[in-house]
């Protein structure tokens, strides 16, 4: 092992991407300055950049809306556990196992989602969570569309913590594979333990009496691929002393590049991409603006020999002055103008150009994103469609990074706190239900109902061959479905049937039973007449 402090490494590589991490600020400056603040800033005593035209930023905070509908539909999973394709087109494997164990990761898959948007209701943190699920993947794609690189980490309460792209640094091989990542963070030294504090030489009594600005530490956390063991290593620092280190298979840390070029380290973002014309923008609305506030000032010019004095100009209306007038019009006063308003017209309408292009990129020209309570598959298709031909096929790149390496983590955690029951891995093929295929379950829906049409076409004969048992199974999976005791077992049919047939006999009997009586009783009555 390196003898070297995850401290020391952290500077040396923080050193040498200061360029690189220059451009991500200038780029959150021109949008959101927030997302990525100058260096040495300091909440509440720095001042953060200003930027002259707002568009873009409402052109991310529109993307940020329309990418979250489009990966993380609400009420929609956005992954699918299939079986392998090993197992699902052999012919010699039972269909009946086969839809049983698609039936098992039907099930995990909604335990799965409901795992991670429940850890942050009513578990440990209280008040002080901050956002659930969804609003910070909301948080990622900020940083990822405006920085072009995100890291997250699915912590051990299966919450996800967002990183800034100044609080880690990344290195890849020459394929883009990541070969580590360090993260720097400020925590509480009470929230460790007393082993900890020791080992860094911290008294918790101590400690206690502090400020909380006070007592804050730097937290160094390194994730390394050990390609010999094929596992993660994790290790943690604090004051220059190792406190935890453990081992993982899967790595609770996804990084995330929008555009990754090769050899590089990091990814390039959306505002990148569109610099020249968002600069362009902030600069060309600066000089319209200057321009704006020359031409509405009010300066009043007084000739060398007027009668007109300075306080004249501001007596009050109906006031009666001296001065030169000739055919109605004061000659000795004059206003001064702006005369570039021609000069300026070509500046506006260039501007007005580049807005234009701007908002076709940031899809702000296009209908509203949908904010019903149901949100219909139509309505996710076509946003998805609007940003896979503006951001050019950015799901893939989400999808590889971000999405199915957080399923592989949960399934992970899951397992190993025996929430969810071992699968075996190579019988289980993980698919995220990305931007336009997300749709494939209502897709799948479909062309299942132009089948059954079909056949119903055909006849009775033609639908009697078909399993209702395992098409109801497979309908309310494709709807996303799982509500016990909604569809009957056949069980209950068949006690149904022998209910049902029992009732039957007695009514039958019952019938008799009163046709038997009736016609003992038109005896009793005939009787005696014939006597």
């Amino acid at each position: 092992m390196n003898q070297e402090s995850i401290a020391s490494r952290w500077r040396k590589d923080d050193a040498k991407r200061w360029s690189i991490l220059d451009r991500a600020r200038f780029c959150a400056s021109l949008t959101k300055p927030w997302v990525l603040p100058p260096e040495g800033f300091k909440d509440g005593q720095s001042k953060l950049p200003e930027p002259f035209s707002s568009l873009a930023a409402r052109g991310i905070t529109n993307l940020e809306g329309r990418l979250l509908l489009a990966l993380y539909p609400p009420g929609r999973n956005f992954f699918s556990l299939k079986v392998s394709s090993d197992i699902r087109f052999n012919p010699a494997f039972d269909p009946e196992q086969l839809d049983q164990l698609n039936e098992i990761l039907f099930l995990q898959e909604l335990t799965m989602m409901s795992q991670l948007e429940s850890a942050y209701v009513g578990k440990r943190g209280g008040n002080r969570r901050s956002g659930g699920f969804r609003s910070r993947k909301r948080t990622a794609l900020s940083q990822l569309l405006i920085t072009g690189d995100v890291l997250e980490q699915l912590t051990d309460d299966y919450r996800l913590k967002v990183f800034r792209r100044d609080q880690y640094v990344t290195q890849r091989d020459s394929s883009g594979d990541v070969l580590y990542h360090i993260v720097k963070e400020k925590i509480d030294p009470l929230t460790l333990t007393d082993e900890q504090l020791g080992m860094c030489g911290m008294d918790r009594a101590v400690m206690s009496e502090r400020m909380p600005s006070e007592r804050m530490k730097d937290l160094y956390t390194m994730v390394e691929w050990d390609p010999s063991a094929q596992t993660w290593i994790i290790t943690q620092e604090c004051e220059n002393t190792v406190i935890n280190q453990s081992e993982d298979k899967v790595s609770p840390f996804m990084s995330t590049p929008y555009e990754l070029a090769p050899g590089e380290h990091y990814g390039r973002g959306l505002v990148e991409l569109n610099l020249g014309d968002i600069r362009s923008l902030n600069e060309l609305t600066m000089a319209l603006l200057d321009f704006s506030a020359t031409a509405s000032k009010q300066l009043f010019a007084l000739d060398y020999n007027s009668q007109v004095r300075a306080e004249d100009l501001t007596r009050e209306s109906g006031s009666v002055i001296q001065a030169r007038v000739q055919s109605g019009q004061v000659m000795d006063v004059g206003m001064i103008r702006a005369d570039k308003m021609q000069d300026f017209q070509v500046t506006a309408g260039t501007r007005d150009s580049i807005r234009r292009d701007l908002a076709a990129v940031m899809l702000m020209e296009g209908e509203t994103q949908p904010t019903g309570e149901r949100v219909t598959a139509f309505q996710v298709q076509r946003v998805a469609m609007e940003l896979e031909g503006a951001l050019g096929g950015v799901y893939g790149s989400i999808s590889d990074s971000q999405q199915c390496p957080l399923v592989e983590r949960v399934m992970f955690q899951m397992k190993r706190d025996k929430i969810m029951p071992p699968l075996p891995e190579d019988g289980i093929e993980i698919e995220a239900l990305t931007g336009i295929s997300a749709l494939s379950k209502e897709g799948d829906g479909g062309r299942l109902m132009q089948v059954l049409s079909t056949m119903a076409q055909m006849g009775p004969e033609m639908m009697s061959k078909i399993n209702m048992d395992h098409l109801i199974d497979l309908m309310m999976r494709q709807a996303g479905i799982y509500e016990p005791g909604l569809i009957k077992s056949p069980e209950q049919i068949e006690q149904e049937k022998q209910a049902m047939m029992q009732q039957q006999a007695m009514q039958q009997a019952q019938g008799k039973a009163i046709d038997v009586a009736g016609n003992i009783a038109q005896q009793q009555m005939a009787t005696p007449e014939e006597a």
